[in-house]
């Protein structure tokens, strides 16, 4: 199978692939140059040498195979937002703190009081 081949029957798999690599999110950037290399060392990890001009037609073709599906949505030339659910980012649940009667006081130092601190500003 020749890597033109490869990448448009896999490219779900290539996705996923430059998610390894990269930081691929739900509504996140993603760079031409970043699909570009990405699609080419999945490649080569695949067996499959790819040069630089060849590597950036298929990165073209990728980009446009998505755009279609409108899952990458240009902002500029070389750019694009990742809109797929799937790549969603998890969620983080926040535990409510607990009521202040339940929290321990937090310990307090005794501010000295002006006239003490006036007399010891003195003394010295």
């Amino acid at each position: 199978m020749n890597a033109r081949t490869y990448v448009r029957q896999n490219a779900r798999e290539v996705l996923q692939g430059l998610k390894a690599r990269f930081p691929v999110y739900h509504l996140s950037n993603i760079f031409f140059r970043d699909i570009q290399y990405g699609i080419q060392s999945l490649l080569e990890e695949k067996g499959m040498k790819v040069r630089y001009p060849e590597a950036e037609r298929l990165a073209g073709e990728f980009v446009e195979h998505f755009e279609r599906l409108q899952i990458f949505v240009p902002i500029d030339e070389q750019t694009w937002v990742v809109r797929l659910e799937e790549f969603k980012t998890p969620t983080v649940q926040k535990t409510p703190s607990k009521p202040a009667a339940d929290r321990p006081a937090a310990p307090s130092t005794p501010r000295p009081s002006p006239e003490t601190a006036q007399t010891s500003v003195k003394q010295s």
